[in-house]
C-alpha cells in the first residue's frame, strides 16, 4: 500500500519547468558550489587523505546528479519518499568544505515526504549557500528541519545583514529555489530574522505515520 500512496501523491508533484527559469543558466549556478569544494579538497594538504577522496567522490557524484537530472527531466529524477532531515542534512555536509561560517543542523524522525530529490536537494542547498554567503566570515547558519502530521519544513537561518543588503548574486538562487520546492509541490518563503539576518522556510507536505503504516 505505501508504494501506491507515494505513485498517488507523486501524481501531485510531478516536476514542471516554469517558462521563466532558464535551466541551462540555473544549472550553471548550481555547478559552482560543488566545483569549488573539489578543488578545495583536491588542494588541500592538510587532513586525511581517505576522508578528503570521500568528500570529492561525494561532490562528483552530487555534480553527476544534477546534470543528469536536467538532461533526463522526470526520467531521472522521479517522485519518490524523501526523508527531509537525511536530504537536508547530506546538503550541509556538501556545504561544510567551502563555508567559511559555523553551520549548525537540528532533524528529526519525522520528515517524510515525496518530492523529486535532486529537485529538492537542489533547492535546499541553493537556500544554504545565500545563507552561508550572508553568513560570512565567523558567522553562524542553522539549519533546522521539523515535521508534523501534515507538514514537513526546513528552516534556514543565518545571523547575516538581512533582507535587502545580501550581495546581488544570491537573487537567481532564490529564483532557482521558488521554482525547485514549487515543482516539489511545496511553499517557499523568507522573512527578516529575530535580531538579524533572515530565515528561509520550506514547507512541503508530509506523509502521515498512518499513511506509511497503510
Amino acid at each position: 500500500m505505501t508504494s501506491v500512496l507515494v505513485q498517488d501523491v507523486a501524481m501531485a508533484v510531478q516536476p514542471t519547468r516554469p517558462p521563466s527559469i532558464d535551466t541551462v543558466r540555473a544549472l550553471c549556478h548550481d555547478l559552482r558550489t560543488p566545483l569549488a569544494a573539489i578543488l578545495l579538497l583536491a588542494g588541500s594538504e592538510s587532513g586525511d587523505v581517505r576522508h578528503r577522496m570521500d568528500g570529492i567522490l561525494d561532490q562528483a557524484q552530487w555534480l553527476s546528479d544534477m546534470v543528469e537530472a536536467v538532461i533526463g527531466g522526470a526520467a531521472d529524477d522521479p517522485p519518490v519518499r524523501v526523508d527531509v532531515a537525511e536530504l537536508s542534512h547530506r546538503c550541509v555536509q556538501r556545504a561544510q568544505p567551502t563555508a567559511r561560517c559555523r553551520i549548525a543542523f537540528f532533524g528529526c524522525d519525522r520528515a517524510s515526504t515525496v518530492a523529486t530529490p535532486v529537485a529538492l536537494g537542489r533547492a535546499i542547498t541553493c537556500v544554504l549557500d545565500n545563507a552561508v554567503r550572508a553568513a560570512g566570515p565567523g558567522g553562524q547558519v542553522t539549519v533546522d528541519v521539523t515535521g508534523t502530521d501534515d507538514e514537513i519544513t526546513i528552516r534556514i537561518i543565518d545571523d547575516g545583514p538581512g533582507l535587502g543588503k545580501v550581495p546581488r548574486n544570491n537573487s537567481l538562487g532564490l529564483t532557482i529555489t521558488r521554482a525547485l520546492v514549487s515543482a516539489c509541490g511545496g511553499a517557499f518563503e523568507l522573512s527578516p530574522g529575530t535580531e538579524s539576518g533572515m530565515v528561509a522556510r520550506i514547507a512541503l507536505p508530509a506523509i502521515t505515520p498512518r499513511e506509511m503504516a497503510s
